[in-house]
């Protein structure tokens, strides 16, 4: 069995992209889930760290505390991303019942 992000993954993930600020920066979701989210960054932080941010839906930042799960370090001299995973700690409902009814219902993410 592989140990990869994927592999260890709980939960269904969709793929959008949502405005997510975070305290060193802004970037933007690759995947998003009830579980956690990844996040394609300049910098990205050490797994187990701790993080608050918040996630932008329809303009309006909505919180959410989490840890970093994993983390690949991109190349900012050359222009490449890292990318990071998050797992939510604590989300509010708003986040959990888009996230949780897009594989159900995928015109919520339209």
């Amino acid at each position: 069995m592989t140990n990869t992000p994927r592999s260890r993954r709980v939960g269904v993930r969709a793929r959008r992209r949502l405005k997510v600020t975070l305290p060193h920066c802004r970037s933007f979701t690759s995947d998003i889930g009830v579980g956690g989210f990844s996040s394609d960054v300049l910098r990205v932080l050490p797994p187990g760290t701790p993080i608050a941010g918040s996630i932008d839906l329809g303009g309006r930042p909505v919180p959410f505390t989490g840890r970093v799960a994993w983390a690949k370090a991109g190349d900012p001299y050359m222009g490449i991303r890292g990318r990071m995973g998050v797992l939510f700690t604590s989300l509010p409902a708003e986040i959990l019942d888009l996230v949780g009814s897009a594989h159900v219902n995928a015109d919520v993410w339209r």
